[in-house]
């Protein structure tokens, strides 16, 4: 389509819901600047997410594919990277790429064998001691430091559980160990001391423990680990070493000073200046840059510093001492300025090269934990925002793992660490929705500070500016928090602002429904990218699109004012043995569970808040069959001719 090729600038946030805009459904939170980008250009009111996790999101942003095409069907998947992505097409088709911030394409921490290792190389590291090559080696190297004292656990929190205590991150032995060796609390190695601290511990208080209380949490640990090790059919130490490379997003090998940035190219980005994990445990290069240029605002980032004030809920800060130019946000932000002034010096260069760019600019927020600097933070009054979407008795009508999740049966599902019950009680949930917002606000302020550097160095007229989130957020919606497999739109609805200066329609809004399977093939229609599955194809022959998606062109341009279309999203969720797939169309919304007898289908025309499930009603019966065969042709149709025929044999 595109006759040139114009720069584009891609902002990717993380947990930002539609209706987390003023441009959109909701008039309390303050973004001006991602306003007047909407105004600028067209904004898409009924885009989704294929996953409501950050990993298949991202991935099919940078593939165009379904999660079970890319294979990254749900957080700890990396992308492969022998996959087509859409910077590597750019490269190919002329244009300098670069990413500013998070990327979340490979893995946030090791997986667990080699976490173990990498814990226990740590601490022998610290003990200043050294340990064979055996496997029985590892182990105790790890349990040595877990059972050092009869203080493994700590029973300082306000519970006097253990078990709670852990994983609020109480002080002690054990957690030490863990904190020691950077090992992330929502990993799977500190999920697997969690199972064994309750099965041993049972509730009571340390103080309460005998010294065969240790020696079998001891035993239950080595025959995990063990179990854990045959399992990868590691029968040495130096079956489970790794080389950082490997794992170049996880965060032990950063924390450790294992590896300073990330290799490149980076999934087909030039440069990179990364950042992992979110708030208070963020990490990557802007970690590396604070703790060397702002040495008193590194200790800022620790949500105990004395000058922080904290939150009814353990992930909440009401008062961020961390200043707005020390914030990680701040640093995404001058990173991409600074990319913008080196194209422009190279464009500069008097050879005449027009190289067009791409930039990825990815802030990690809104996320949890809920913390935004000065004075953003304290912006918005917990009293005052409006509570979330749900009424008294609304899990009774859904399927029954909600009610599983809302007591708590599931605590690693939304990433809570501790009993979800109480955070979802109205006076902490419109606490965490007070700070979110202020966090939103925060990022449209630095979305304002990029597009102005974007147009002060004249690039602004040749540049497409496109807006999008990952996934939203429950934030208290139907009684969950954060993400999982919940259909609802506050999880699944995203932004998505396209802008280009005269080239796209100004102030126009679309109720096409469209995801992020369509961001791919719009861009490398734009660009004039060829597509990797390009092949001859004879008058004859009717190939089927290599994409899930389609070009959104024609609706940017004008060309079109709506298309009719329906969207799938798919959810495999492995801590409930789930794998959910969701139909959206115009006006309903139908969620399968393959094996089970419930499901989901709610009219969300007539009932926007989707608080009647109509998924038993027998009025809704023809409905449900037909929109049942529509989900199926979706599946069909969705899957793409990829590989292309060749030729007719």
């Amino acid at each position: 389509m595109a006759t040139e090729r114009p720069n584009v600038l891609c902002f990717v946030c993380d947990q930002l819901r539609y209706d987390h805009l003023g441009c959109t459904s909701s008039d309390a939170i303050e973004t001006p600047n991602i306003d007047a980008l909407a105004d600028s250009g067209v904004t898409f009111d009924r885009a989704y997410a294929n996953n409501p996790m950050c990993m298949p999101a991202r991935a099919t942003l940078f593939t165009g594919q379904n999660p079970h095409r890319h294979g990254v069907r749900s957080n700890g998947v990396a992308l492969p990277k022998d996959m087509p992505v859409l910077p590597e097409l750019l490269s190919e088709n002329g244009y300098r790429t670069h990413s500013s911030g998070k990327l979340h394409l490979g893995l946030y921490t090791l997986p667990a064998p080699q976490q173990v290792t990498h814990i226990a190389t740590e601490l022998a590291e610290r003990a200043n001691s050294t340990f064979e090559r055996t496997l029985r080696d590892v182990l105790e190297a790890v349990l040595d430091r877990v059972l050092e004292d009869s203080t493994g656990i700590d029973s300082s929190g306000e519970s006097g559980e253990s078990h709670e205590n852990f994983s609020g991150r109480a002080e002690g032995a054990l957690t030490g160990a863990l904190e020691e060796a950077h090992a992330p609390k929502w990993s799977d190695t500190p999920l697997i001391f969690r199972e064994i601290i309750e099965e041993v511990v049972d509730e009571r208080p340390v103080e309460e423990l005998s010294e065969d209380d240790w020696e079998r949490f001891g035993a239950i640990l080595e025959d995990r680990l063990e179990a854990m090790f045959a399992e990868v059919g590691a029968t040495s130490y130096s079956d489970l070493e790794f080389a950082p490379e490997e794992f170049p997003e996880a965060r032990e090998v950063w924390e450790s000073g294992r590896i300073d940035s990330l290799p490149e190219p980076y999934y087909g980005f030039e440069t990179t200046d990364f950042t992992g994990g979110h708030v208070n445990e963020i990490f990557g290069e802007y970690k590396e840059w604070l703790r060397d240029a702002r040495p008193e605002d590194y200790e800022r980032l620790d949500f105990t510093h004395p000058d922080n004030r904290r939150g009814e809920t353990f992930q909440v800060l009401n008062e961020w001492s961390l200043p707005e130019k020390a914030h990680y946000n701040h640093w995404i932000s001058d990173r991409s300025i600074d990319f913008f002034d080196e194209h422009s010096s190279s464009s500069d260069g008097g050879d005449g090269d027009d190289q067009p760019f791409f930039l990825w600019n990815s802030y990690p927020d809104p996320h949890n934990p809920y913390a935004a600097p000065e004075p953003w933070g304290s912006m918005y009054d917990p009293a005052e925002v409006a509570p979330p979407t749900r009424r008294e008795g609304e899990l009774e009508n859904l399927p029954s793992f909600y009610e599983d999740v809302y007591a708590g049966e599931f605590f690693q599902l939304q990433g809570l660490y501790t009993d979800p019950q109480p955070e979802v009680n109205e006076e902490e949930i419109q606490e965490i929705i007070a700070r979110t917002y202020g966090m939103v606000s925060y990022l449209d302020h630095e979305v304002g500070r990029v597009i102005e550097a974007l147009e002060e160095r004249g690039l602004r007229e040749d540049t497409i500016v496109v807006f999008m989130s990952d996934h939203g957020a429950m934030m208290g919606d139907h009684w969950m928090l954060r993400k999982g497999p919940f259909q609802f739109e506050g999880l699944l609805r995203v932004p998505m602002i396209w802008s280009w200066p005269e080239k796209f329609a100004e102030g126009k809004r679309v109720e096409t429904v469209c995801s992020h399977e369509d961001f791919l093939p719009t861009l490398l229609d734009l660009t004039g990218t060829q597509s990797p599955h390009a092949a001859y194809d004879p008058d004859y022959r009717e190939t089927p699109s290599s994409w899930a998606g389609e070009s959104l062109a024609p609706l940017l341009t004008d060309e079109i004012e709506e298309m009719d279309r329906s969207v799938v999203v798919e959810n495999d969720e492995d801590y409930l043995g789930l794998r959910a797939r969701t139909l959206v169309t115009n006006q309903h919304k139908l969620t399968v569970y393959p094996g089970e007898e419930y499901g989901e289908l709610f009219d969300i025309a007539g009932d926007p808040q989707e608080l009647d499930n109509h998924w038993d009603d027998d009025e809704y019966a023809e409905t449900k069959d037909r929109l049942h065969r529509e989900l199926l042709e979706r599946l069909v149709t969705q899957e793409g001719a990829v590989p292309s025929r060749r030729n007719v044999a």
